[in-house]
């Protein structure tokens, strides 16, 4: 009995030191904005040369796509752009297929069902080069910590 009831007290300690809670979207996106002032990040009209090879999703108005050559932008869509922060899949709609333009090309969400189709059109608002680390700070804006007692 004596047992059970330190390991039910240690199980709550261990338990009461992580944090579960998350941010909601509205403090993420203040957040990013936030982190794009701090950094002074420089917003580009345009990629050249960009072929697509992976996203992240961050919100519906941020999601940081990835180039070939493993180079990062962070990108903020005109609005909310519906379901993004849920979505399995990102189709880039543009003018070009080795270039990213701030001005005419979008990004839609896309689903895994088969019945899910694409969603409307989000449009770019900015365009920011990242780095590496900054990728890295910007994914974890959000997410619960875990901290030990």
């Amino acid at each position: 009995m004596k047992n059970l009831l330190t390991i039910t007290l240690t199980s709550i300690l261990v338990l009461g030191c992580t944090s579960t809670t998350s941010m909601s979207l509205k403090e993420k996106n203040s957040a990013y904005s936030k982190y794009v002032l701090d950094e002074n990040l420089s917003n580009k009209d345009k990629v050249e040369g960009f072929k697509f090879s992976g996203w992240k999703s961050l919100s519906d108005n941020y999601l940081i796509i990835t180039a070939v050559h493993k180079k990062d932008y962070l990108i903020e869509t005109k609005g909310r752009c519906i379901d993004l922060n849920d979505s399995h899949g990102i189709k880039l709609n543009r003018s070009s297929n080795f270039a990213i333009y701030k001005l005419g090309d979008s990004i839609s969400p896309v689903g895994l069902t088969s019945e899910s189709k694409i969603s409307d059109k989000c449009f770019i608002k900015s365009i920011y080069p990242i780095t590496r680390l900054q990728t890295d700070y910007l994914v974890k804006i959000g997410k619960p910590v875990q901290s030990e007692s």
